[in-house]
């Protein structure tokens, strides 16, 4: 075999071309966290459907994936009510120059809210005062009683700014008397807001100065209330004077730890501490997968929301079969919060097929064998190797050669072969090598393969001596006796026969015996008189009549035949007696 075929058969190259396919959809899957922002994650095999085919001569294939994981922003869904301590008390300096404990406590809300308005996470807000008494406020200048209002309200502020000793003015004016400090009034009031708003997260901000002092014994049933309500206090002493766990009827530390908050004693609180946690905010955590690798992701996580992550991975070495690939998303929403992590998984399967074509190379003796079947053969996932369609063409020596195949439409059966049957004319033309080319079409692949055929022809012709015709187109008789002689007269048809080639296209020659020289080429057949001269040189010259040559030798003739494949035949004897002498 020359290097060039050998090159070819390689064995042979399978090419992966992608076909003109509807693009895959990519697995997906999605969750809403806590906070209600959503968190997805997408897995895509890049460039395909899902299926893919192996190299020839490769035992497995690289199949690539990209994807993207994302984290959304939370909803605001966080309501706050504001509760103000305006007993009498409450006119006292704050100090530092920043006037009363009433005008320290309005400044602390007021910046609280802005820090709320300027987190976002906050859908409402509402306020309440207490005193002797408690009451709601009304906190929008629209028409109507409204407890709740959006903290980025400018109404808001209107409503902080008119809260006086005694009460609130505006919008609709609220007396609840300055002369003892009552928190069970305040709890009630805040009840109304809280219990007003729809967010899930509500929180209790309760500002006093000073001890309770009254309340009637409802201590436990509002902070009951507000519990029930899900509502977690914050509750701050404010100024020197005031203490967490002091009271005749309920004590501020009471409240918070009720309701899972704290309390905090403020000298000043026009400054308090840093109690609101955002609930939007949202962490794209992590990012695995399984039965791949990551190779890449921009941005990397943990990576705070909202974002998009977007990556690219490989599934290295896939054999033939059935593969899943998942990718996982983890993200927290609120990030502030651990228990709101969730999970998102993808998964996308991968069917990895192989494609051979055998044999690889073969060789017919056209004359004994005319007709050559190849083998395609799919290898992939149990269960999906019916029904594949496989084109076969021939090119080369033969090309055009139509066949047959099995199953007749071409198809893979169920255990993923096909073959294909074609025959060639047991003639000198069909001599050669042809290539007999195979592509599979597995939905949006392709892949080719070629392979050799060799019509080879080593068969030699056979020669064949008899009696043939004298000038007068007779054939003598045999002599009744005769020693060595075959046909004491030399006359002969010589011819030869050949599985491949016909009569035209294989030379005949004689060969004298006793010299050595050779005769011809001859047609065949052709009819010779040959005469034995053992003193003679050897000589030809055109016959007579029937005969067509009269050759002249030192001994017998030989006769021998060659085809046009160079192919020669088994020497045959024409013996006759010597001249007389």
């Amino acid at each position: 075999m020359n290097s060039s075929r050998a090159a070819r058969l390689g064995v042979a190259t399978l090419a992966l071309l992608v076909a003109v396919a509807p693009p895959a959809i990519a697995a997906t899957d999605s969750a809403t966290l806590s906070n209600g922002a959503e968190l997805s994650v997408t897995l895509d095999p890049a460039g395909s459907g899902g299926t893919f085919l192996i190299p020839v001569g490769d035992t497995d294939v690289d199949v690539p994936f990209t994807g993207s994981a994302s984290v959304g922003e939370g909803q605001p869904n966080v309501h706050w009510t504001y509760v103000i301590d305006v007993s009498g008390s409450a006119g006292n300096a704050c100090g530092g120059g920043l006037g009363t404990i009433l005008d320290c406590e309005k400044a602390a809300v007021t910046n609280l809210n802005t820090t709320i308005v300027s987190d976002g996470s906050a859908l409402d807000v509402g306020l309440a005062v207490f005193g002797t008494n408690g009451a709601s406020a009304d906190m929008s200048s629209a028409g109507g009683d409204q407890p709740i209002n959006a903290p980025s309200s400018p109404d808001v502020n209107t409503v902080i700014g008119s809260v006086v000793i005694g009460g609130v003015n505006l919008f609709m004016p609220r007396a609840v008397g300055s002369g003892s400090t009552n928190y069970t009034a305040g709890l009630t009031a805040a009840s109304t807001s809280v219990n007003a708003s729809a967010a899930v997260s509500k929180n209790v901000v309760f500002l006093s100065d000073g001890a309770s002092n009254t309340g009637g014994g409802g201590f436990n049933a509002a902070v009951t209330s507000l519990v029930n309500a899900d509502a977690t206090i914050f509750s701050f002493a404010v100024g020197a004077g005031a203490a967490c766990n002091t009271g005749s009827d309920g004590t501020l530390q009471a409240m918070a730890d009720a309701t899972g908050g704290t309390c905090t004693n403020v000298a000043n609180p026009a400054n308090l501490p840093d109690i609101v946690q955002n609930v939007t905010a949202t962490e794209l955590s992590s990012v695995t997968l399984t039965g791949a690798t990551l190779d890449s992701i921009a941005p990397v996580p943990p990576v705070d929301g909202p974002v998009t992550a977007n990556f690219s991975a490989t599934a290295a070495d896939l054999t033939p079969g059935t593969h899943e690939v998942c990718a996982e998303a983890t993200g927290l929403g609120p990030k502030s919060d651990a228990t709101s992590e969730q999970t998102v998984e993808a998964c996308e399967d991968v069917h990895v097929f192989a494609f051979s074509l055998a044999p690889a190379t073969a060789t017919n003796e056209l004359g004994v064998d005319n007709e050559h079947t190849v083998t395609a053969t799919v290898d992939g996932p149990a269960g999906m190797l019916a029904g594949w369609p496989v084109d076969f063409a021939v090119t080369g020596n033969n090309a055009g050669a139509t066949g047959t195949c099995s199953p007749a439409d071409c198809t893979t059966d169920a255990n993923g072969e096909v073959t294909f049957t074609y025959e060639v004319p047991v003639a000198p033309s069909s001599l050669g090598t042809d290539m007999i080319g195979a592509t599979v079409t597995i939905d949006d692949e392709t892949g080719s393969l070629e392979v050799e055929k060799i019509w080879d022809d080593t068969t030699p012709p056979v020669a064949m001596c008899v009696p043939g015709p004298n000038p007068g187109g007779q054939i003598p008789a045999a002599p009744g006796s005769g020693g060595r002689a075959q046909n004491p007269d030399g006359f002969y048809t010589i011819s030869a026969v050949d599985d491949v080639w016909g009569a035209v296209d294989v030379d005949l020659f004689v060969t004298d015996d006793g010299s050595g020289h050779v005769f011809g080429a001859f047609d065949n057949p052709s009819n010779i008189k040959y005469t034995q001269a053992p003193g003679a040189e050897p000589a030809q010259k055109a016959g007579s009549g029937a005969v067509d040559w009269n050759l002249k030798g030192k001994g017998d003739a030989v006769l021998t035949a060659e085809d046009g494949s160079g192919n020669v035949s088994d020497p045959v004897d024409c013996l006759v007696p010597p001249a007389p002498q």
